[in-house]
């Protein structure tokens, strides 16, 4: 039985009532008694019928009403609400198109935070977010690496469990001001970039930390680089510029002139080889030219170093010799024998007269080993991790005496990267160094 029905069963009865007060009226008391009381009894039994139905049907449609809400909080925002009652069907409607509406809201809401979280999560730089009470309550694994932590164990803690840098303090209390800020915190040889912004609206800051050590280490290797550029381009060009003086300001004699010109020749050269081992090393850090791969059979380009060194080698009565069998590789050939010449040329320098030099060539299990070997004086242990870097000298007082540029073992490192190989050196003093090319080998090849 539907509320329509019921409420014609109440009609009825009411108009029962009616009947048997007009009946009681006009056609005697008893007749309009009995009418009454049939049809206060229909209508009294219609209207309990009728206000437990309504009450049970209530209790229903809240329930369903209750059990569509929760499955939306669940995440389950299918669901709708259906109502029996023909006149709460607009009722249903309404309540249908609000929880359309909100569907949308949280969708969006979950693409934004999704975006939101794979930015934090991919970003290089780590990212804190502090609350009004400067509580941890993002921080991203860039953060976890940065300052060594655990995200589950420092969210909702203070600050300082992350930073723990007290100076932080008062460049927070400027932050929560409405200013940005931009800090830097150094700790056991590392420099931290932290940038500071406040979060409008929601109130707490915002803490971005970037690792600038690289950074601040190439700014020191750049102006070391000018110096010592500015250095080496110093001295050649004071004596070309006192001999240039004297020349044009005194009256000289033929064999001081040839002596004085021999001497801003030498200088000349000099500053020569150092502009174009500059370019080269510009050229190889660029790495504008690529390297050439071919077969490179390794003793036969040892050979033609040593017979370009021969002469000077013997000037000095200094042995310099090629040993190992021939052992060919698939590489770039004239940076193989860049590297080799940048490396004897070193060794006829440093080696004293009568020493020994050795070229060798061997296969290892999985590289190609080229080694150039000297009884000369050796390198202290201290100058052996900067032996590759430029204008680095071991032994500055034989620096003119020598001569060249500086640049060579940096050469020979950098042109030994762009093959893929690596171009280590050991060396103890008194007992000689020994620099060994460890090329990657290709699989066995015909010997050439």
């Amino acid at each position: 039985m539907n509320v329509r029905q019921l409420g014609a069963l109440l009609g009825a009865g009411i108009s029962l009532i009616l009947l048997g007060v007009a009946g009681w009226i006009l056609g005697g008391a008893q007749d309009g008694i009995a009418f009454a009381l049939v049809g206060a009894l229909a209508g009294g039994l219609a209207g309990a019928l009728l206000a437990h139905i309504v009450r049970d049907r209530a209790r229903q449609d809240l329930a369903a009403a209750v059990r569509v809400l929760a499955d939306f909080a669940a995440g389950d925002r299918g669901e709708r609400l259906y109502l029996g009652q023909d006149d709460l069907g607009g009722l249903a409607e309404g309540f249908n198109q609000a929880l359309a509406r909100m569907h949308d809201v949280f969708s969006a809401l979950e693409v934004d935070r999704a975006r939101f979280q794979a930015i934090i999560h991919n970003l290089r730089s780590g990212v804190v977010l502090l609350d009004k009470r400067r509580r941890v309550q993002v921080v991203n694994p860039a953060a976890e690496r940065l300052f060594g932590v655990w995200a589950p164990e420092v969210v909702e803690t203070y600050h300082l469990a992350i930073t723990h840098a007290y100076a932080l303090e008062s460049a927070l209390d400027r932050v929560e001001e409405g200013q940005v800020l931009q800090i830097e915190r150094r700790e056991n040889g590392r420099v931290l970039q932290i940038d500071l912004a406040p979060v409008r609206g929601a109130g707490g800051v915002l803490l971005v930390a970037t690792d600038i050590t690289e950074e601040r280490r190439l700014l020191e290797v750049r102006s070391q680089f000018v110096a010592n550029v500015s250095h080496e381009l110093r001295t050649p060009l004071t004596v070309i510029g006192g001999f240039s003086e004297t020349l044009l300001g005194e009256n000289v004699d033929q064999a001081r002139r040839e002596r004085f010109l021999h001497h801003i020749n030498d200088e000349v050269k000099r500053l020569t080889l150092l502009v174009d081992d500059l370019l080269r090393l510009a050229a190889l850090e660029s790495g504008r030219v690529r390297p050439e791969r071919s077969p490179v059979p390794l003793r036969e380009v040892a050979l033609a170093v040593v017979e370009r060194y021969g002469e000077s080698a013997r000037e000095r009565n200094i042995s310099l010799a090629v040993q190992g069998e021939e052992v060919t590789v698939l590489s770039d050939r004239d940076r193989i024998e860049g590297i080799l010449i940048s490396l004897v040329d070193n060794a006829v320098k440093y080696t004293q007269e009568g020493g020994q030099i050795e070229i060798s060539t061997l296969r290892s299990q999985d590289a190609v080993l080229l080694r150039v070997a000297d009884n000369g004086p050796g390198i202290p242990a201290e100058d052996l991790p900067r032996i590759f870097e430029r204008f680095y000298r071991v032994d500055r007082s034989r620096q003119r005496a020598t001569g060249g540029s500086g640049l060579g073992l940096a050469i020979a490192r950098h042109l030994a990267l762009s093959i893929g190989a690596d171009l280590s050196v050991e060396s103890a003093v008194g007992a000689g160094s020994t620099f060994t090319l460890s090329l990657p080998d290709m699989g066995p090849h015909t010997p050439a």
